[in-house]
């Protein structure tokens, strides 16, 4: 669906082209990288055409330092997490990591000069924790919302989850994975092996 691939690669637009500096407040940081990101495009699509290895590989470095993912996929395997061996916690981690990271990439292919707003917050924001709203303007006039959930680890305003157009796109996968446990009856390997981020949109 483009209106989610596109929400989608929003969720990555806060944070994946810009260090954002200790001083900063969450508001200031998504539309510093906003900005950064939405002028890099024309230079960052054509690596797709010419080299779709190397377009994967540039995602990858500029997303992994800023998303805390293993934050999202704790709360994604939830009361899992806690039953799960390290090995498979880590293994989902890396799993729903590579998901996401081909998830935006397929979505940075799609991005079309669509108008982007970064709103400020209207209330009080807690001193490490923040929501920031994005407002993507399609090309056909309809407006989608989108909310990031971040928090401030070492300086840094990390997503750890987010909402699009009113889904929360943590929560489907939640249930995304409970299903997948039901399916494959708690085998937590099973489940990993088979995770696709693409089922949750």
């Amino acid at each position: 669906m483009k209106t989610i691939s596109a929400a989608l690669l929003l969720l990555f637009s806060s944070v994946a082209f810009s260090q954002p500096a200790a001083q900063q407040t969450a508001f200031e940081s998504v539309q510093e990288s906003t900005d950064i990101l939405l002028k890099r495009l024309v230079e960052v699509k054509p690596i797709h055409e010419s080299d779709p290895d190397l377009f994967f590989s540039e995602v990858d470095d500029a997303l992994n330092p800023y998303i805390d993912f293993e934050g999202f996929a704790k709360r994604v395997m939830a009361k899992h997490w806690r039953k799960a061996t390290p090995a498979q916690q880590s293994a989902f981690i890396e799993r729903f990591r590579r998901g996401l990271i081909k998830t935006y990439s397929t979505a940075l292919l799609e991005f079309d000069n669509q108008r982007v707003d970064v709103l400020e917050p209207s209330s009080h924001q807690d001193v490490d924790k923040a929501v920031v709203e994005i407002s993507i303007h399609a090309n056909s006039g309809a407006i989608y919302p989108v909310h990031y959930q971040l928090e401030l680890q070492e300086g840094h305003w990390l997503v750890r989850n987010v909402l699009i157009n009113g889904i929360n796109m943590g929560l489907q996968f939640r249930t995304q994975f409970n299903a997948s446990m039901q399916k494959y009856r708690g085998n937590v390997d099973e489940v990993i092996e088979n995770w696709s981020v693409d089922a949750a949109s």
